[in-house]
């Protein structure tokens, strides 16, 4: 049955979002609106844009973002990178050829890295200000349901919540990870052919997981060496420019 705040409102599809923005645009969108609150500003613009930031960081769906809880944000691991631990998983049964898809990733993300240097970095600055607000480790991040999420997302952004997902699926697939195979296991899904439009189309040399993240966006071309590759890495490891 449709839920009553979804009449009148269309299925979103990959169709519908007709650019893939670049980070700076994203975080623009992210940062430059709020809702109108009465009260409580600061903290309520804190958490809409800590919402939007893990939703595109994380390429999470609405339901999984919503169910992050204080204590899963473990900042002492890795001095680079915010990790946030068991991250659920929200499955789907899909089916190709009238046959189930069967699911390949486990249904609990063990760790999802959020940068704390290079070009996300500036997301996860807005999800750290939201959770030294916060002082219960078991509290919930948003206490509210996907009701009330798709319209502060619909409000402050024009878009969606699962618009998020979609950028973030295409930035990762273009710049982090070297194939499909990494990006599917990234961010959840079953089917490997939904990513299609986002993963690189080159078979890259494989580098660490979470310093992918840190480095900077490799240029788009067919052929990248190997040599500017480690380069790219070793850079983002040592604090050197590339």
């Amino acid at each position: 049955m449709l839920r009553a705040w979804l009449v009148g409102v269309s299925r979103r599809t990959n169709e519908d979002i007709r650019e893939r923005l670049g980070i700076e645009q994203i975080y623009n969108l992210i940062s430059s609106k709020t809702w109108p609150y009465k009260i409580n500003l600061d903290f309520y613009h804190k958490r809409d844009r800590a919402l939007m930031a893990l939703l595109f960081l994380t390429a999470g769906r609405i339901s999984e973002v919503l169910s992050l809880r204080k204590e899963q944000f473990d900042s002492e691991a890795d001095r680079n990178f915010i990790i946030i631990r068991n991250m659920i998983l929200v499955k789907r049964l899909k089916t190709r050829k009238g046959r189930p898809v069967k699911h390949r990733t486990a249904p609990i993300r063990d760790e999802v890295p959020l940068p704390l240097k290079g070009p996300l970095s500036k997301f996860t600055r807005l999800v750290q200000v939201y959770l030294e607000l916060l002082s219960e480790p078991k509290e919930e991040l948003f206490k509210f349901k996907r009701h009330r999420a798709w319209q502060i997302v619909n409000y402050v952004t024009g878009q969606w919540c699962h618009w998020f997902r979609s950028q973030a699926e295409s930035y990762y697939g273009k710049y982090v990870f070297n194939t499909p195979f990494a990006l599917r296991d990234f961010v959840g899904v079953s089917d490997i052919e939904s990513l299609g439009p986002y993963a690189r189309a080159v078979s890259l040399p494989k580098t660490s997981d979470k310093q992918a993240f840190l480095s900077p966006p490799l240029v788009d071309k067919t052929h990248i060496s190997l040599f500017r590759l480690n380069l790219v890495v070793q850079s983002s490891t040592q604090g050197f420019s590339a």
